[in-house]
């Protein structure tokens, strides 16, 4: 058989070394709206100008190892059925419920491949009806051969759909939630040669100490400097519809796979949530400022949770540096607006002579954000998220993936001629 069992076919690639451009391109004309959570309907191939089909199969094979270790959180809506059912009706749901979290999985795993394939330089090309159902019913081999003239041509044969653009910035981005529905497996998957090669075992950390437990929110009478930390402060607001929604915030360690605190056994992440409850009855919005005291280093937004769904910008995430014995403001973010690229703009409570940073006798210094972050992924969904300011042209980097027990080398290299310029929860 021709089609690959996707899910079976994440534990028997290989991670092989690859070279992957990550890059920024113009948004595709007419493209639809981008939802992380779900592959793009119809007869679809992945398509990369200038690319053969050796690095068209390379690139998904390295994109199936990370999407292998993404997980869909169980879906246990129908265990109110079970227990109404005694026994048997706890094996009837069992079995139907084995079979949703199938599908869930099926889901993530399609809508991740998409994911990765585009933010490391490819395109999403549909074809239609007819020349779709022509190649979709062609055997493996055949049908490896049919996408030899398309994966790299520079106008490739159907409509583009998607390309990367750091959607997951954009407010109209669908950025985390259930995994949607899986339309038709993308001819890609689909004419990739079986191989019988392992991925590389992750590595096996120790277990976080007490010491490492994420750090709380400040009160205000607490907010004060002690030698060997940094206070950073986040703003977050939004409307009752995201209220929940949490940003996640890691320390950088030694390298992509090992924690910091396996050398220091302080913590490395901080979450900063948007409240679920207003001020006031009535009043829609949402809003909370929160300072806290994090071990000096290079501190990242490395993930969006929302109920039991993580994103993880694993493929490429923005930090700052938190120096020993300063407070840093990490800007305000806004959930509901046309962008969640942090304002910077310092807030009259951070400045006020009566602020309980100055009080203290701090005074804040804006974050400087930069881009590149790369992290072994973890979570539901995996993407990449550039917090830079919009008018800075972001420069293409060189990313080759590694074993999951290697660091990942990252190395800046010049713009190719008519580029756009850009681009583990530890």
């Amino acid at each position: 058989m021709k089609r690959i069992a996707i899910a079976a076919g994440l534990l028997i690639m290989a991670a092989e070394p690859v070279q992957a451009q990550i890059v920024t391109r113009a948004a595709a004309t007419g493209a639809e709206r981008i939802d992380l959570t779900r592959s793009s309907a119809g007869y679809t191939y992945f398509n990369r100008a200038g690319a053969d089909l050796a690095q068209h199969d390379e690139a998904l094979r390295a994109c199936m190892v990370e999407a292998g270790r993404m997980r869909q959180p169980d879906d246990n809506g129908a265990a109110g059925a079970a227990a109404a059912g005694g026994l048997l009706g706890a094996l009837v749901v069992g079995v139907i419920q084995g079979a949703v979290n199938g599908m869930q999985e099926r889901r993530g795993v399609a809508a991740n491949m998409e994911n990765c394939m585009v933010v490391n330089g490819w395109r999403v090309v549909r074809l239609d009806e007819t020349e779709g159902k022509t190649l979709d019913a062609m055997e493996q081999p055949a049908l490896h051969d049919a996408l030899t003239d398309r994966v790299g041509a520079a106008t490739p044969a159907g409509q583009v759909v998607r390309v990367y653009d750091n959607d997951a910035v954009r407010g109209d981005t669908v950025v985390i939630g259930r995994a949607g529905d899986l339309d038709k497996v993308s001819l890609s998957l689909q004419a990739l040669p079986p191989s019988d090669a392992a991925p590389a075992p992750s590595r096996r950390g120790p277990q976080a100490p007490r010491t490492a437990r994420p750090p709380r929110a400040l009160k205000p009478e607490e907010v004060a400097i002690k030698p060997g930390d940094a206070l950073v402060t986040v703003r977050l607001t939004g409307m009752a519809e995201q209220g929940g929604r949490t940003l996640i915030f890691t320390r950088q360690g030694p390298a992509p796979d090992i924690q910091p605190w396996e050398n220091d056994g302080r913590p490395a992440l901080f979450a900063v949530a948007l409240p679920t409850r207003a001020a006031a009855r009535g009043d829609r919005t949402r809003a909370v400022t929160q300072t806290f005291a994090v071990p000096p280093g290079r501190w990242r937004l490395s993930a969006v949770n929302m109920g039991q769904h993580i994103t993880h910008f694993c493929l490429g995430a923005s930090g700052f540096e938190a120096r020993d014995g300063e407070a840093v403001y990490a800007g305000a973010f806004d959930l509901s607006g046309e962008q969640m690229r942090p304002d910077m703009t310092l807030r009259d409570d951070l400045l006020a002579p009566t602020s309980p940073a100055a009080v203290a006798g701090l005074r804040h210094r804006a974050a400087d954000w930069t881009y590149g972050d790369r992290q072994p992924c973890e979570g539901a969904y995996l993407y990449a998220l550039d917090l830079r300011p919009a008018a800075g042209a972001a420069p293409l980097i060189e990313v080759t993936p590694t074993p999951s027990t290697q660091a990942v080398a990252v190395e800046a290299v010049e713009p190719a001629p008519e580029t756009v310029a850009t681009s583990t929860l530890q």
